[in-house]
């Protein structure tokens, strides 16, 4: 959502947000609330399998011209998103690019995004007591520390956690959760939003 946030500040179009199944765990659980982020920036939503010939396809049906996509330091996604656009004569642009991960999250933070941590994985060096809560800056401060300890991705591009936006500058209603469950299978725990409603900002 970030890099959303970064291409409508530049003044780029963004005609559709696309949902890739793919990655994740509680992402895929979680899909079901790509109708709200849709409804809630007001840019239409569209779901594509998670296999490359299946994206391509999607890609060529909506005529797009460019794929917007949010990595920040790791260049094996980078070369993912080079391997679908590529071929099909598709320019990938990810604006947060060799941004550090760390002040990302701080300025995140400041412009008011809410994310909720929705995946942790111990083993890579998450906090289990992350799951299912809002990231604040005492959480921030631990990453920091858990990137010097454990040489874990800052941003959560390995895997070490995943995260959703509940409110951000681009989000006209904000999304609150109502029913959620956890849970955990061995060292990875998922938060899995059951219902949610948009509600006014000033709420």
């Amino acid at each position: 959502m970030y890099a959303l946030y970064e291409v409508l500040k530049e003044g780029l179009k963004v005609d559709y947000l696309m949902f890739i199944e793919i990655g994740g765990k509680a992402h895929l659980a979680n899909q079901w609330l790509m109708k709200l982020v849709s409804e809630a920036v007001g840019i239409p939503a569209v779901t594509t399998g998670g296999k490359v010939p299946q994206i391509r396809k999607t890609l060529q049906e909506l005529n797009t011209g460019t794929l917007v996509s949010g990595v920040m330091t790791t260049p094996e996604h980078m070369d993912y998103y080079r391997e679908i656009c590529d071929p099909i004569n598709v320019k990938h642009y990810a604006p947060l690019w060799g941004k550090n991960p760390l002040t990302a999250l701080a300025k995140m933070k400041k412009l008011g995004f809410r994310m909720l941590f929705i995946e942790v994985d111990v083993a890579m060096g998450a906090n289990k007591n992350w799951l299912g809560k809002e990231i604040e800056e005492s959480m921030i401060q631990e990453i920091e520390k858990l990137k010097e300890d454990r040489s874990i991705n800052p941003i959560g591009e390995f895997g070490e956690y995943h995260t959703f936006v509940v409110d951000c500058p681009v989000y006209k209603k904000r999304i609150n959760v109502t029913k959620s469950k956890t849970v955990w299978k061995e060292a990875k725990g998922y938060f899995e939003i059951e219902e949610a409603t948009l509600q006014p900002k000033n709420l």
